[in-house]
């Protein structure tokens, strides 16, 4: 990667995140492909570096809202037996999915709009 081109892929990815939690919090379905087609359009490069940005976009994203979820399942009454290190891994690894897959194909539709 050129100078450029990194930079363009960190604004890339940073900028995705942002987009991706902001949104999320209204639009639950349309924050992680929005934020994952603004990391893969702002990364210039080809399919591959786009979806790079796109799936870092999801995993930093899914890090926030997991940690978010989970301090929301901790201080519920009653739930607190629930809120093991087990369970918040698990969570963890559910909301990644969720984030990195929408994230994946919002950076992949770059490629129907972006040459």
């Amino acid at each position: 990667m050129t100078g450029a081109t990194r930079k363009d892929f960190i604004t890339g990815v940073i900028a995705g995140w942002i987009l991706m939690v902001v949104v999320d919090l209204l639009v639950p379905f349309a924050g992680p492909v929005i934020g994952g087609f603004t990391a893969g359009y702002i990364a210039k490069g080809d399919v591959l570096l786009r979806a790079k940005a796109g799936v870092l976009a999801g995993l930093l994203a899914a890090i926030v809202i997991a940690i978010a979820f989970y301090q929301r399942l901790v201080n519920t009454p009653g739930m607190g037996y629930l809120a093991g290190w087990g369970t918040g891994i698990f969570l963890y690894f559910l909301i990644a999915l969720y984030f990195v897959g929408l994230a994946f194909l919002g950076a992949v539709l770059t490629m129907a709009v972006r040459k």
